[in-house]
Order: structure tokens, then sequence, then C-alpha cells
């Protein structure tokens, strides 16, 4: 990989929390989160998430807490030898409910930085580079992510907030350090481990009412070359895509939207929760600057929770690696070999409420 040259559109004070820019009383879910697919000097493969969130909105509100943090961790481990296919790969992973009892946190800003503390793990924010220190559930970590492309404002810029009610982004971002567990360290290759910091503030919607027998996708592809993220809500209307060619933007929208489509071809019954997830798609996207189109393929899997008003809901995050090309309407043909995937697919698990009386 060539030497990487620090890039950010971000500003530090955009690592805050703004809950109290939006209106009195509106529930709130704001997210300061990390995403990391990556390979240790040993050949081995990393997904990797560190989630610290904070929403609000009332004991009536979607998630049943007045103003919370809660946090998100999770970590798999695929050996460099592990069969080709799908495999019951561990993990550790938590669920994300607002209503369990997580440790007060709190956020504090610097001249230099701004950092997020829950419990024993640290976001210290200071754009182009951040870091993710401490430990949760025996997991160490200690990582260094540098900005390596302009951020996506998809969710809009920070300085509409308050008349917009809704900003956020997407920033890519390269990895290197350390992550314990277990008593083995993984140090992780700079050159091979991509992500994304997703920063938000946003209303909050009772997302097991909306998910109830439907389902999203929110999809990451990374090599040195391209970077693409999509996500699509069908039964919101809502979809979107950030392509980057050798640090180009190349647009994939229109009106607003993008024409996604994700086809599944093969399912798999998860033996730890009985579920029948999704493990083969082809993926493609349409566009006048040009078409896309990839075969995906799931290798192991990760998953969490939400609990919301309406009853649980159920996120997988699917391993995978993908095969394909895009096609520019400038008549170049790029190949996308072995393109490093993370593809996240969640649905209502639980549609109950809890009705206490």
């Amino acid at each position: 990989m060539s030497e990487i040259t620090p890039i950010t559109n971000v500003t530090l004070d955009e690592q805050l929390s703004f809950s109290e820019k939006l209106p009195k009383g509106m529930a709130y879910l704001e997210n300061n989160g990390f995403m990391i697919m990556g390979e240790t000097e040993e050949g081995d493969e990393v997904s990797f998430v560190s989630c610290i969130m904070r929403v609000g909105g009332g004991k009536d509100g979607p998630w049943q807490v007045d103003d919370a943090f809660k946090g998100q961790t999770t970590l798999l481990i695929a050996p460099h030898d592990l069969p080709k296919g799908m495999n019951d790969t561990p993990f550790v992973g938590n669920r994300t409910w607002a209503t369990d009892d997580w440790t007060p946190a709190k956020i504090e800003k610097t001249d230099e930085a701004v950092t997020w503390t829950l419990g024993n793990r640290q976001h210290i924010c200071r754009p182009p580079y951040w870091q993710i220190k401490g430990e949760h559930m025996g997991i160490e970590f200690d990582l260094l992510l540098t900005g390596i492309g302009e951020a996506a404002y998809h969710k809009g810029p920070y300085d509409k907030l308050e008349a917009n009610n809704i900003a956020g982004f997407e920033h890519p971002l390269c990895a290197e350090g350390t992550i314990k567990y277990e008593g083995k360290t993984y140090t992780l290759r700079k050159d091979k481990s991509f992500g994304c910091q997703e920063k938000f503030t946003q209303p909050a919607f009772d997302l097991a009412g909306v998910l109830r027998g439907e389902t999203y996708y929110w999809v990451w592809w990374a090599s040195e070359r391209v970077r693409i993220f999509i996500y699509s809500y069908p039964q919101m209307n809502k979809s979107y895509a950030h392509v980057t060619v050798d640090g180009e933007d190349v647009s994939f929208m229109n009106n607003g939207q993008a024409d996604i489509k994700m086809d599944e071809l093969e399912y798999w019954v998860d033996p730890q929760t009985r579920l029948r997830v999704p493990i083969k798609w082809h993926f493609s996207m349409k566009h006048a600057n040009g078409d896309i189109d990839m075969d995906i393929e799931a290798a192991s899997r990760t998953y969490y929770s939400y609990l919301t008003k309406s009853g649980a809901t159920m996120h997988y995050g699917l391993h995978s690696h993908s095969e394909g090309s895009m096609k520019l309407a400038d008549g170049r043909v790029i190949p996308l070999q072995d393109m490093r995937s993370y593809v996240e697919h969640g649905w209502t698990a639980i549609p109950l409420t809890a009705a206490a009386e």
C-alpha cells in the first residue's frame, strides 16, 4: 500500500453529542461508532465493531429511557485456514438494549480531542485520527484509525442540524494496532484493515415496529483502490450509495436515492439461533455514471440486538467477500476482486410489546 496521507473533512466539534439541539421531547439516537474489517500479520481476518450510543425520549418513547448511553462491541476472528463456505465461527458480542444497567458515560472536549468514555472503553476523536482504547467483555483493544477519504454526510451537515433535526456521516478509515482476547494478541495490518466511523444525531423511531415483517441492508466494501458504502431500507423508501475509486467520488445517487438490488441466492440455518439467514447475494447498482455487479458470499457471522417499544430486533453482521466489476461511463472497467465486505441485515425477531401493568 502506498504511503497514507491522512484525509478528513470533518471537524473536532462534530465529534460531540448534539441531542440537546433537537426539539424538546423528541426521541433521539446518537452514535459514535466504528466498524473495522481487517487482516492480522498472521493472515487471520478480523471483524471488529465498537459503538457508543446516546438515546432518549422518555419512558413512553421508542427506547423507553429518558436519556442513556449504551454500547456495542463485536469481535470475530476468522482463521486464515477457515474452510470455504459459511462457518459457525465463534464470536464475542452483546445486545444493545438501553433499558439495561449501563455504566454512566461522559463526553469530554479539549483543544485537541473529543473523548467518549463508556465503562472501560474510550473513543478518542481528533480528526484525521481516532483511537479506540480500553476493554469490554474481556476484549482489550488499542487501535489507531486514520482518515483515508472525505466523509459522506448522508444524513446532512451538522450546521443544519437544528433546521433538519438530523445530521451525520460515514468516514472511511484504515486501522492499525492490537486486539487481545483469551491470551492472544492480534496485530492489524494497516494496508489490509479498513472501515469507517459512523457518527450521527437523528430522531429515533420504533425500529421493531418499522422492521416487523421487513428488513434492510447496510453494506461496506473496501480494497486499496475502491470503497463502496450502501444502505437500503425499502419499507422506508430510503437508499444511499457512496462510491470512491482511486480517491475520486463517483456519484450513484439520483433524486436522493440509489438504484440498489440485493438478490438473495442462498440461505443458512444458524445453529446458534435457528434463524434462516441469507449468505449469498448478487448485488447490482446502476446509474448514468456506471454499473456495479458483484457476487457476495458470507463466511462467518456476528449478531446484535436492539430493544424498542414494539419488540426486539436482530441484526446479523456477515463477514463476506465479493467478486465482480465496476463499469464507469468514461470507459474504465475496474475489477472488484476479493473485496473485503461487511453485510448487515436485520429484522424484527420478537414483535411483542411489554404491556406490563
